[in-house]
């Protein structure tokens, strides 16, 4: 049983590790879409926020690698940290000493 459940605790972290992997590659994306924009001497405000996620998404499309390994390096930084529960900063240790 504690096998099943520890299984389980492990899928919802992978799944949450993923997903904050993409919202994080994302926002990078959309803050570089930005910056593009600033240097070119226009107001983000003259663009709707459809437009700059088009743009955000064309430069995630070109730069998807460095993105996501950069993403994966910040998530894994924030899952040691405790963000993700202090049940899952130390996954990979003995740490978790717990029933046996």
């Amino acid at each position: 049983m504690a096998e099943a459940t520890n299984s389980v605790h492990l899928a919802r972290l992978r799944a949450s590790i993923a997903l904050a992997v993409n919202v994080r590659a994302r926002q990078v994306a959309l803050n570089a879409a930005k910056d593009q924009l600033r240097r070119q001497g226009l107001r983000l405000s003259e663009f709707s926020a459809r437009d700059l996620r088009i743009r955000a998404e064309e430069y995630l499309a070109a730069n998807r690698e460095e993105l996501i390994a950069d993403a994966k390096a910040d998530v894994e930084r924030w899952r040691l940290a405790g963000f993700f529960g202090r049940r899952y900063a130390n996954i990979n240790s003995d740490a978790q000493g717990g029933k046996r």
